[in-house]
Parts: structure tokens; C-alpha cells; sequence
């Protein structure tokens, strides 16, 4: 079935990943998949994102990765790591994310596929109109003129609103990842018609690796095999009252596969 395919942060959480694309190999021949970024660092074995990601491309899967905001601190400290993988003036999480790499003979690898995210800050598509971008946009700027450096990074702080319940759905239906919620998150129009679906459920943290079906409009949820390192139960997004999204919802979408 041809669709495309947009799969949450990652971050080093290979086996999931592997997971979720063994769920998806039905779908592998005809369907893009897009990684919305975060791929190597936190997690236990970056090395096995590297190895599934070239694996699945080889075998002619469509795979691209648009950048999230871990992207450039991990190409930078593979840079600064060098072709030994030195470690020794690296903080902790990035010093083990260059040892696994290093340890498997995967550095230049996990370089190409930062340098490839690196040139793609996002991708859209058509029929819906949709664009997939890591962390969102500025909702009183819109995403043309919300700099690419907030669209990596925006995130509310613990008293402020989530951006996404005051954007105005003008720039179609935005897929992004970055804040970790303990289920997705689909902000829907009166009609139902999505216009936002946030998918980082925190697999890191022990959460879900999510995948979001753009056309089929449905998710494919992942359990996460890490330890639980916060209750996820309290990581949701609240509504506020004046939300321009008050007549839809914020449900799951129509089909949830474990």
C-alpha cells in the first residue's frame, strides 16, 4: 500500500527500531518513510539504528531523515572524535554514543546519515498538503517565517502552552516530533481532517517508538524494551481554554497497532 510514513525520535533505540520495521515490511516497497529526526544519541545502541537504516535502504526501502535539534551536536562530536573515535573531551552521552559506533566500525556511517539529515531541516507533500518537521513552528509567525533553528527546537516551557493548540492550521497538517507524550497527540479539524499529529512517545524514556500512517491517517506503536525513567502517565499535553482547536479533537487516530 503506498502512503507515507513518519516515524518519532529514536534516539539510539535500535532494537525498537528494527521492530517497527519489521511491522512495516509489508508496506516497505511503496511507502515513504521519513525519520523525524534524533536518531543516535541517549539510547543504547545507535549502532543498530546505523546498521537498520542502511540495511532497509539497500534492500530499495525509501528512507529520509529530516533534522531534529540532536542532530548537529551528534555530527559534531563524531567530528571531533575523529576516525579513532576519541572520546576523552566529549560529555558522557555523547563519549558513549562514539564508543558503540566505534566499537561496531560504524562512525563514517552514522557521519553520512547526520550529513543527510543535516541538509534536510524538513519534507512536504501533497494530497493532503503536509509537512514533517521536527520540533514545530511558531504559531503567531507561521512556518515560512518561523527560523529553522525554532522549527528544530520549539518546545513550551512547563507553565506556557503547547504551541500546536494555537496554530492556525493554514500551513496544512504538520507531523513533528521533539516533545515526548506518554500517547501521540492528533489535533483534528471540525471535520476530523488531522492538522497536527505530534509522534515522540519517548521511546528512550520507556515509552512507545510511533510511527504515524500520513494517508491512512492511523499509528503503529512500538513498546519500548528501556527502562521507565519518568511516569509517562502525567506527559501529556493540555488544553487550554482559548485553544483555536476547541471544536476538534485530540484523540488517537482511527487504528492503534502493538
Amino acid at each position: 500500500m503506498r502512503d507515507t510514513v513518519v516515524i518519532g525520535d529514536i534516539h539510539g533505540c535500535g532494537e525498537e527500531l528494527r521492530k517497527m520495521f519489521d511491522r512495516l515490511r509489508r508496506w516497505a516497497g511503496e511507502s515513504r518513510i521519513i525519520l523525524v529526526g534524533d536518531l543516535l544519541t541517549k539510547g543504547p545502541r545507535p549502532d543498530l539504528v546505523v546498521e537498520e537504516i542502511l540495511h532497509r535502504q539497500q534492500l530499495g526501502w525509501r528512507i529520509e531523515i529530516v533534522c531534529g535539534n540532536h542532530e548537529p551536536r551528534a555530527l559534531a562530536a563524531l567530528r571531533r572524535a575523529g576516525p579513532d573515535g576519541r572520546t576523552n573531551d566529549l560529555p558522557p552521552r555523547l563519549a558513549e554514543m562514539v564508543d558503540i559506533l566505534a566499537d561496531a566500525d560504524l562512525l563514517e556511517e552514522a557521519r553520512d546519515l547526520l550529513r543527510a539529515s543535516m541538509r534536510t531541516p524538513f519534507i512536504r507533500g501533497r494530497n493532503p498538503h503536509w509537512t514533517v518537521v521536527h520540533a514545530g513552528v511558531d504559531p503567531m509567525r507561521g512556518f515560512e517565517k518561523t527560523p529553522q533553528r525554532l522549527r528544530m527546537s520549539i518546545k513550551s516551557a512547563p507553565a506556557e502552552d503547547d504551541w500546536w493548540w494555537h496554530y492556525d492550521g493554514s500551513d496544512g497538517l504538520l507531523v513533528v516530533g521533539h516533545k515526548p507524550l506518554s500517547r501521540p497527540l492528533i489535533l483534528r479539524r471540525p471535520d476530523g481532517r488531522p492538522v497536527v499529529a505530534a509522534i515522540d512517545t519517548g521511546c528512550v524514556y520507556g515509552g512507545f517508538l510511533t510511527a504515524y500512517f500520513i494517508g491512512a491517517d492511523r499509528l503503529l506503536m512500538i513498546p519500548s524494551k528501556q527502562r521507565r525513567q519518568f511516569n509517562f502517565r502525567h506527559r501529556t499535553s493540555r488544553r487550554p481554554a482559548d485553544s483555536a482547536w476547541r471544536a476538534a479533537s485530540a484523540v488517537q487516530v482511527r487504528k492503534l497497532a502493538r
